[in-house]
């Protein structure tokens, strides 16, 4: 009994599969027909564009031919036991179509043998299946799926004919093979919730998306992946090759950093500007350049020619990044009067994390440079266009200075640097047609020159103008020179100056105590009192060398004070 009702069963689903492929084959074109008709109803209100009707006509006559081809192909099996049953009835092959057609009417023993040979007819459908299934991801996942795509079409014709001829047919199929599949796919997507970066893991949508990525991969059918590391002004690599004009519905990925965001475009016109974090990209979308949010510096020499023809090199150093600060109402009216992209872009229009951004300010900066890039020559990067417009006006600001003045500024007053001016200038200059492209400055100054001629030496008139400079340095070097020496000897003098009169005060200090004492002391303690007061004012002024020589002069001194030369008696 219980073989009985597998029987039937599997009698029943090998029915309904027949009829069920043959329902799908011609429901396509309807449905493509429809959806064709309700699309060109909603253009025709926006532009009206004639000739649509009939070019969907057109398609869809193609479409039912090879639904009609694909019919047949699924009937394979039916056509064959026909073929077969008329041979054998001596009926021709043609009276039993124009019989079905009128009539509608089949033979019982026809139907008999359909029914008898039904099991072997759903094999023979599933083997084409098969082939074509393998032929598909042959065909679609031969360029970048490596071996992936014949693991898993083998894996999965494998799974399906185990439960077909190993496990009675379609219930083996639906208690063994689908439960194997369902798992797969189940642990598949696990493996991309684990495995794929996500800017936000509790999204839904972005659940899916990287589970198709992965589904994609295991075929080999994904559209490119792409993994932002290093810097962003490098061409980009896929680390995961893939097709982006792929017929198959698949999901390719950009993983930027924090401080990143990519331009993505859609064949060749501008998308989105997208991230930071994991971008996810759809049919014909891959990322054209990545914008670094971080402030950049960049450093580069120049050939520049001063206003009075001197030939030189100078070094010029800038610091600039995409402009994250909110605009006043006069600054907005100016830059938008510049750049019309820039209409509402007024302040950041992403404020999450540590780098704010606006979209339109990077839509602007990628519209500047991507005209920049000449046909057949290499892409020119943000970040190299903003070196090039600094490097274009410190040009200019140079060449309207003299070689002198690029030491000795206009204006020379105190603690003036020329430098400062000019790096104030080439500010000036460049920042309006910089941030007009979404990119704030916030430093562009030359910070190095040098002079090097044919086979490094140097031309004559540099040879002059740096003899001229060289004779303007040495007469400010002589000048400094005398100004401190007459400063040191007017200190010198102060000094001397004010040194006799502490030692002259000493002196009649030393005296007026002596009077105090006795107006008749003798001569010589009056003059220990000066000897007293000179050896103190000598120790507290010399150094140790002069120190020992006017000891020695004391000693002199004291002898002659003390001692009566006459009669060599001390008195």
């Amino acid at each position: 009994m219980i073989n009985g009702v597998l029987n039937s069963a599997n009698n029943l689903l090998d029915f309904v599969f027949f009829w069920g492929g043959w329902l799908l084959v011609l429901e396509y074109p309807i449905v493509f027909f429809v959806k064709g008709i309700i699309k060109i109803n909603k253009e025709k209100r926006k532009n009206p564009m004639p000739g649509k009707i009939g070019d969907l006509f057109f398609q869809t006559l193609i479409l039912v031919i090879v639904t009609f081809v694909a019919g047949i192909v699924w009937s394979a099996p039916e056509i064959f036991l026909a073929l077969r049953y008329s041979l054998s009835q001596g009926i021709p092959p043609a009276l039993l179509v124009l019989d079905f057609i009128l009539n509608f009417n089949i033979p019982p023993a026809l139907v008999s043998l359909w029914t008898t040979w039904l099991w072997l007819s759903t094999l023979i459908r599933w083997g084409g299946l098969s082939l074509f299934l393998y032929g598909a991801a042959r065909y679609f996942g031969k360029s970048n799926g490596e071996g992936r795509w014949r693991y898993s079409a083998i894996g999965h014709i494998a799974i399906i004919f185990i439960g077909l001829l190993i496990f009675n047919r379609w219930i083996g199929f639906i208690f063994i093979s689908l439960p194997i599949l369902v798992s797969y796919y189940f642990t598949l997507y696990n493996l991309a919730i684990v495995t794929l970066p996500a800017s936000n893991p509790d999204d839904r949508d972005e659940r899916w998306k990287r589970y198709v990525a992965l589904v994609t991969y295991a075929w080999g059918i994904q559209f490119p992946m792409f993994a932002v590391d290093g810097h962003a002004w490098k061409k980009l690599e896929p680390r995961i090759p893939g097709d982006i004009t792929g017929d198959l519905a698949a999901t390719g990925l950009v993983w930027t950093r924090s401080h990143q965001v990519a331009a993505i475009t859609g064949g060749t016109k501008f998308k989105r500007i997208d991230g930071p974090g994991v971008v996810y990209t759809g049919l014909l979308e891959r990322p054209f350049q990545i914008f670094d949010l971080r402030l950049q510096t960049r450093t580069n020499e120049i050939d520049v020619v001063s206003k009075d023809g001197v030939s030189f090199k100078a070094r010029v150093m800038t610091a600039f990044r995409l402009d994250p600060e909110p605009w006043d109402k006069q600054t907005y009216e100016k830059l938008r009067r510049m750049n019309p992209i820039l209409r509402g872009a007024d302040k950041p229009s992403y404020t999450l994390g540590s780098f704010p951004f606006s979209h339109l300010r990077i839509q602007a900066t990628l519209g500047v440079t991507s005209t920049k890039a000449a046909a057949g020559g290499t892409l020119l990067f943000w970040d190299q266009w903003a070196l090039n417009v600094v490097e274009d006006t410190a040009r200019k600001v140079i060449s309207q200075k003299n070689l002198d003045e690029l030491w000795r500024p206009a204006e020379d007053v105190r603690f003036a640097n020329a430098l400062d001016a000019i790096a104030n200038e080439i500010k000036a200059n460049a920042m309006y047609t910089l941030r007009s492209a979404g990119i704030l400055v916030f430093a562009a100054r030359v910070v190095n020159f040098s002079f090097p001629g044919e086979q490094g030496q140097v031309d004559d008139i540099s040879k002059q103008q740096i003899a001229t400079w060289g004779s303007e340095w040495e007469r400010r070097r002589s000048q400094i020179l005398s100004e401190a020496q007459a400063e040191s000897e007017r200190t010198q003098q102060e000094a001397r100056a004010y040194a006799e009169s502490l030692l002259l005060n000493s002196i009649a200090e030393g005296l007026q105590k002596a009077h105090d004492i006795d107006e008749k002391l003798p001569r010589y303690v009056i003059a220990m009192r000066f000897l007293s007061s000179l050896q103190d004012y000598v120790h507290k002024q010399t150094d140790e060398k002069s120190m020992e020589e006017l000891q020695n002069n004391l000693q002199e001194w004291q002898e002659q004070f003390l001692t009566d030369r006459g009669r060599g008696k001390k008195r």
